[in-house]
């Protein structure tokens, strides 16, 4: 099987995440996807500078550092923010490359307007959507294997981590959840009143086809320590029946004599978005418009403003 080349462009983050290093390269040849090239802009320094580096010496290619890349790559993963960010995507939507935008809701609705527009496919890698036990679940939905869906429930919480996002969590994690909802919804227009700042958000609302949506999503505080994903679910509710998704799973435990182990089977959720991005360079694949990921950011938008008016308000996603 010939692989697809992928350009891993730039190296932002969180505090102390490095995507391209940790969560997309292990993942490239399992997708079909080869490492053509390591590029981040001129501007780049410190840490990100240093990651970079390092990723380059260990899949054995050259750091390319410059105000744009020289690459053969059919596709990229872009780890970028602001302008480097956007001036990036220009050059792909010249080069024609098909993108996987990590974390594309840090951008603000204005600049996801800009991008939306460039004539480049943009994937947003939402995880949880992506997850085999999501998926599953959604078959379900839309063929009505517990009647007509009446309700949906999101609940994430995250342990403290590297810390809470300097921007806050809505755009961060929230946007994992409120992304669920819209999948099971569908378009839809909602009412809907949320609480919370910063670590921890709340929300309830009903569509205009009475589906109740509501979703929780927080992150423990530092002196809790620990890392990772405490609890991921989503539960339906319909006429007949209701299902409950847990995100963590499906998983094996398994135990040995140095310890137990949980294995996941089914095809991972990072794989799965990779092979998205194959598809897309192929031109084997169904383009989701780059006006989505502006929906999405503007309830974003809408959701925080309940929040701080203490208000219902009504939105479209």
């Amino acid at each position: 099987m010939t692989e697809t080349r992928v350009l891993l462009a730039g190296f932002s983050g969180g505090p102390n995440q490095n995507h391209q290093s940790e969560m997309w390269a292990p993942k490239l040849q399992e997708a079909g996807l080869l490492a053509s090239e390591i590029w981040v802009p001129s501007s780049t320094s410190g840490v990100e500078l240093e990651q970079a580096g390092v990723l380059a010496a260990r899949l054995g290619l050259p750091l390319q550092v410059s105000a744009m890349p020289e690459t053969s790559a059919a596709c990229a993963i872009v780890c970028l923010q602001g302008e480097d960010r956007l001036r990036f995507l220009r050059f792909a939507a010249e080069r024609k490359l098909p993108v996987l935008l990590d974390k594309p809701t840090l951008s603000d609705t204005a600049e996801l307007q800009q991008l939306a527009e460039l004539p480049t496919t943009i994937i947003a890698p939402h995880h949880f959507s992506a997850h085999p036990s999501f998926t599953r679940a959604m078959s379900a939905v839309r063929g009505a294997e517990f009647g007509l869906l009446r309700a949906v429930a999101v609940e994430l919480v995250v342990a403290a981590g590297d810390g809470a996002y300097p921007g806050g969590e809505l755009r961060n994690l929230g946007v994992y959840a409120v992304d669920l909802l819209r999948s099971a919804t569908g378009p839809a227009q909602l009412s809907l009143q949320a609480h919370g700042t910063g670590e921890s958000w709340s929300m309830l609302g009903q569509t205009d086809r009475d589906v109740v949506v509501s979703a929780h999503i927080s992150r423990t505080s530092e002196s809790a320590g620990g890392s990772g994903v405490l609890r991921a679910a989503v539960r339906f509710v319909g006429t007949h029946g209701s299902m409950l998704v847990d995100l963590m799973k499906p998983a094996f435990q398994v135990q040995r004599p140095d310890g137990v182990t949980r294995v996941q089977f089914g095809e991972d959720s990072v794989v799965s978005q990779l092979r998205a991005l194959v598809a897309h360079s192929k031109g084997s694949a169904r383009v989701t418009p780059n006006l989505d990921l502006v929906v999405l950011s503007r309830a974003l938008d809408q959701i925080e403003a309940s929040a701080k008016s203490g208000s219902e308000i009504t939105l479209t996603w």
